[in-house]
């Protein structure tokens, strides 16, 4: 709207209006920068103020602390005096005149000496604080703080009758260092004098002047303080009140400033700013009330800018319009000459109708025939995703047909909408198009030979958009694009076929020679007629062409050629694949090499067998890491000794051996004295090359028939068969002889002792288990008896024997007396440390026996038979806590339970074991059974069965203590289990100890590559838990999240986890 001009008599009243409230604003703001000075000037006096209070209080407690010493140093003279007469010590003679030495300024004061009470000086003379360097008289530094005539008099009076005193002590010392030694009686002479009733009065002479000092400098003290809290209170009225009128006269200043501006001076600055950048579309709004105001001035002068800019626009947009479309027209026609096909042309039009010939957005159809819907195919600009999903019909009779694009192809003519968002046709669209800005469009017929196949549809920014010359253009433009149409149809048809065929052979080429494994082909005389250069490699050939035409017995594996050309033949006189079977073989540079192999026949149209094609891969490193678990189940990593599951072997051979031939033989159990001691002060670095030295001697003290043992530490086992008491004695007694011989150890020259235990067949015992703990128990009564000996297992030793009957007795009433309880330990993710499980572990509390360890009744229910009964109450109160602790809406968790030997070769234990879960109501998937290794071993075949039936039912099974026993990789990958956990005596040294990681990366490993979880037990320590994230292991438990729990507590932390 054009603005009415303002007369000159109203524009100068308008002009003394502002003029007026300039006046008014300055004035304000004069009177609030002096009122701004006035109220700064208050607030330093107020500081000052505050400051003195201070100071003030400073001084008082200075007074104090100076008045103190003196008192203390009274005390001080005392002390030293009469801890001289005590001990005639000289250095308390010493301290003596320190003290006065200091007082008198005749020595450097010490830092905060008021702070040092010389009773507690070193007697070696060491001082409890270094000197300052200040030599000042404390009456004179008592002057210098400001202390008054009457309080200086009070500490003269003080110290005079401190000094009077000191004369006293002075004779009371002198009398117990004379020449000769003091005499008793001497000594108590002088404690008298310096404690008699005369001394004591002259105390109280001194403390009563310092008394009355106190009160005068209290008194003083506080008036001061007093005084200046007064002055600060007023100072803070004052302070305050400036502050109140401050503030007024700044809300007032800022109200005039605003009428005069008629705004804010950041909304003025901003529309001034956009003035000046040449936006002059949005008028500028003025408050009411403000119409004479520098922004009322402001807005009639963006109305007159607007008005003139808007003229400019409309005949540079009718320009630029035709311009841009003729661009569009010649990028057209280049792109007709530089596309290759039908995409890439359309993706190219519609990018340049839109950047170069102005549109907001180009897109192209194609008719569908079969469901005459227009499909889009190409793209650009604002607003593309209007084409996602969109239905677009050229079926009149369809509401999806009647827009303009539908009519366009229908009718074979262009459809111009000059007005989008008023024109009925394009009704339905009106809502999009105001999104995007679309304000016309044009829709123009695609032909290839004559017929139409698709569309050309634009939208533009302006009403009218597409006048007669650019309606000219755009026929132009499309009938330039059906030409184009007409020479990719005739194109495609030519190079259809080629493009087909050269694309299946590239394909299957690239991922022939791309493969990381060989393959091959042949014919059926054996021959080669291709392969990848993967065989060529393992063949020892550099070229392909050196293998084709040739046969097996003419490559670098001419041993193994009978039996490649047997497996060939085999498959094409069969018909059948051979799939998935190793070999071993030598390659040409000598190295040894596992191959999986397989073979399928090759065959033409006709079904007729023509060759075979053949793909290996060398699976060495799975053969080696497999050898290598093997080889750490069987033998210490440290010393190359067998371990125990090895020597489990040799001895129930040695044992069946003795019984059929009514023989003997000796286990002995070898430990080390005080080895730790080793380790602790040399390091485990000593004490590792110290255990392999010793085993190197160990194994040649004895035949090469007997077997030595490590057991893990510096524990070792011997078993010697065909030894009876004497020969074993013998043997003992040399291996302590070889052991007490000295080692050379890097620069170390050490010495061992050991303990020897004895156990003999069949008089301590008949079977593997007996013998062990009676050669177990004689080896600790050897210890007992002075260490470094050897003692044989004797009747007496049975006492233990009798421990273990007591607790079966026990054992048999504590379910019945409810002396169980469970403890629950979390099982937490190392990825993420949430709680995803808990390991139910029993605790016994018997009323006379106390708590007895799991370690001790569990082996002790299991020889008796005990363990089933009291293995059912564990699984059925684990299963029922999981089921509450699910029910009140805690995160779910694997409740984990660990199975006996006894438990787990009971034939009901899948029945027991679904049974309870039906009872108590918990998911199968919520229940975990942990079965250790060497149980599961015992029978695997029976482990497998049972395993079968738990995993039948849903119920997850895992190896508890994996890498203790046998680890047989053949059964593990057969049994139904999902998780292994990492003993914690592998996990216990893995910060230290490289045969340790090298265990529990193996498990890891061997874990991972057969799609096992893992868990590692006994996690203690940072390290442990940062090494086995680092190699991948998945979970963890341990005292370094926590120890197990009772039920509530482990409840309460799992809500803890939960939030």
């Amino acid at each position: 709207m054009q603005p009415v001009p303002m007369p000159a008599a109203r524009e100068r009243e308008d002009a003394m209006t502002i003029y007026d409230r300039s006046s008014r604003f300055s004035k304000n703001l004069w009177l609030t920068l002096a009122m701004f000075i006035i109220f700064a000037v208050v607030f330093v006096m107020y500081v000052q103020a505050e400051k003195q209070i201070d100071h003030s209080l400073e001084t008082r407690l200075q007074s104090f602390l100076l008045a103190d010493e003196l008192r203390q140093s009274s005390d001080d003279l005392s002390r030293m005096a009469r801890s001289y007469v005590t001990t005639d010590n000289p250095i308390y003679k010493q301290y003596f005149q320190e003290i006065l030495d200091i007082r008198e300024g005749k020595k450097p004061r010490p830092v905060d000496y008021h702070n040092i009470y010389w009773d507690l000086v070193l007697t070696d003379g060491r001082r409890p604080r270094p000197d300052s360097g200040q030599t000042i008289a404390l009456l004179e530094l008592m002057r210098q703080a400001g202390f008054t005539d009457q309080e200086l008099a009070k500490l003269a009076e003080a110290k005079a009758n401190s000094d009077a005193l000191t004369d006293t002590e002075h004779a009371a010392m002198k009398l117990v260092e004379s020449a000769p030694p003091a005499t008793e009686a001497d000594r108590i002479k002088a404690s008298r004098m310096l404690s008699d009733e005369h001394y004591h009065q002259a105390k109280a002479d001194i403390m009563r002047p310092i008394n009355e000092l106190y009160q005068i400098i209290n008194q003083r003290s506080l008036d001061a303080v007093h005084t200046a809290t007064a002055t600060a209170s007023l100072l803070r009225a004052a302070f305050i009140a400036f502050g109140v009128l401050l503030v007024v006269l700044l809300w007032r200043s800022y109200r005039v400033l605003h009428t005069t501006l008629g705004g804010s001076v950041d909304n003025l600055q901003k529309h001034i700013a956009r003035l000046g950048s040449g936006d002059f579309e949005r008028p500028i709004p003025v408050g009411e009330g403000m119409k004479n105001s520098v922004m009322a001035w402001l807005s009639e002068t963006q109305a007159k800018l607007a008005q003139l800019d808007n003229e400019h626009k409309q005949d540079e947009a009718k320009n630029q319009r035709l311009t841009q479309l003729y661009a569009a027209l010649s990028q057209c026609n280049q792109a007709i000459v530089r596309s290759n096909n039908e995409a890439e042309l359309f993706a190219q039009i519609c990018r340049d109708a839109v950047i170069f010939g102005g549109m907001k957005m180009a897109w192209i159809g194609m008719l569908d025939e079969p469901s005459k819907k227009v499909r889009p195919i190409a793209c650009y600009g604002s607003g593309t995703e209007y084409l996602d999903g969109i239905n677009i019909s050229v079926d009149e009779h369809d509401p999806a047909g009647r827009g303009p694009t539908g009519i366009s192809m229908r009718e074979d003519r262009p459809f111009w909408c000059q007005d989008f968002q008023h024109d009925p046709v394009t009704a339905v669209w009106h809502e999009r198009g105001s999104t995007y800005g679309w304000k016309a469009s044009a829709a123009l017929p695609l032909h290839k030979n004559g017929a139409v196949i698709g569309v050309f549809t634009l939208y533009a920014s302006g009403i009218d958009f597409f006048d007669e010359p650019a309606r000219n253009l755009l026929d132009e433009m499309v009938m330039d694009i059906d030409f184009a149409l007409n020479n990719f149809e005739r194109e495609a048809q030519r190079n259809h076929a080629e493009n087909a065929l050269a694309e299946s052979h590239n394909l299957l080429q690239t991922i022939i020679d791309t493969a990381p494994i060989s393959i091959f082909w042949k014919d059926k005389q054996c021959q080669y007629m291709g392969c990848n250069p993967a065989f060529a490699r393992d063949a020892g050939e550099a070229s392909l062409n050196n293998i084709i035409g040739k046969n097996d017995f003419q490559l670098c594996w001419k041993e193994h050629a009978e039996l490649y050309q047997a497996d060939d033949q085999q498959v094409m006189a069969t018909g059948i694949a051979k799939l998935a079977y190793e070999q071993l073989i030598t390659t040409p540079d000598g190295k040894i090499t596992w191959l999986r192999t397989s073979k399928v026949p090759l065959q033409n149209q006709a079904s007729e067998v023509t060759g075979v094609l053949g793909v290996s891969e060398d699976i060495t490193e799975q053969k080696q890491a497999e050898e290598h678990i093997q080889y750490l189940a069987n033998f210490d990593p440290l010393t190359g000794l067998p371990n125990r599951t090895r020597l489990n072997d040799h001895l129930k051979y040695a044992l069946g051996l003795a019984k059929r031939t009514n023989g003997q033989l000796a286990l002995m159990f070898l430990d080390l004295d005080r080895f730790k001691d080793i380790n602790d002060t040399l390091g485990h670095s000593v004490g590792d090359a110290l255990l392999v030295e010793l085993a190197k001697r160990l194994r040649a003290t004895v035949y090469k028939e007997d077997t030595v043992t490590r057991l893990g530490g510096d524990e070792f086992i011997f078993l010697l068969p065909g030894t009876e008491a004497r020969a074993a004695a013998h043997v003992a007694q040399k291996l302590l002889d070889a052991i007490a011989e000295p080692f050379r150890i890097e620069h170390y020259d050490l010495t061992l002792t050991a303990s020897i235990g004895i156990a003999l067949y069949p008089g301590d015992g008949d079977d593997l288990e007996t013998l062990s703990k009676s050669a177990d128990i004689a080896m600790y009564r050897a210890k007992q008896e002075g260490r470094h000996s050897f003692c044989f297992f004797t009747p007496e030793m049975h006492a233990r024997l009798a421990r273990n009957l007591q607790l079966v007795s026990a054992l048999r009433q504590a379910l019945n007396l409810g002396q169980f309880e469970i403890h629950y330990q979390p099982q937490v993710s190392i990825a993420d440390g949430r709680i995803i499980g808990a390991e139910a572990l029993l605790r016994w509390r018997h009323p006379e026996l106390g708590t007895v360890s799991p370690a001790e009744f569990i082996p002790v229910a299991e020889d008796s038979g005990l363990i089933l009964p009291i293995g059912e109450w564990v699984l059925r109160c684990a299963v029922r806590q999981a089921k509450a602790w699910l029910e009140t809406g805690l995160a779910p968790l694997i409740m984990a339970v660990n199975l006996s030997v006894v438990q787990f070769r009971h034939p009901d234990l899948p029945k027991l074991v679904t049974r309870i879960l039906d009872e108590e109501g918990l998911p199968p998937e919520y229940l975990e059974l942990e079965l250790t290794e060497g149980v599961a071993m015992q029978n695997p075949q029976g482990a497998i069965d049972v395993m079968n039936n738990l995993h039948e039912c849903g119920i997850r099974m895992s190896i508890d203590d994996f890498g203790t026993g046998y680890s047989s990789l053949s059964y593990l990958k057969k049994f139904k289990v999902y998780k292994l956990k990492i003993d914690q005596s592998f996990v216990r040294d893995i910060s230290t100890d490289p045969e340790d990681k090298a265990i529990v990366i193996a498990v890891i490993s061997l874990a991972r590559s057969l799609g096992l979880k893992t868990i590692a037990e006994g996690v203690e320590t940072a390290e442990q838990l940062a090494f086995l994230r680092n190699q991948g292991c998945n979970e963890m438990q341990g005292y370094l999240f926590s120890k197990p729990l009772p039920a509530e507590q482990f409840e309460a932390l799992l809500k803890r986890d939960t939030d």
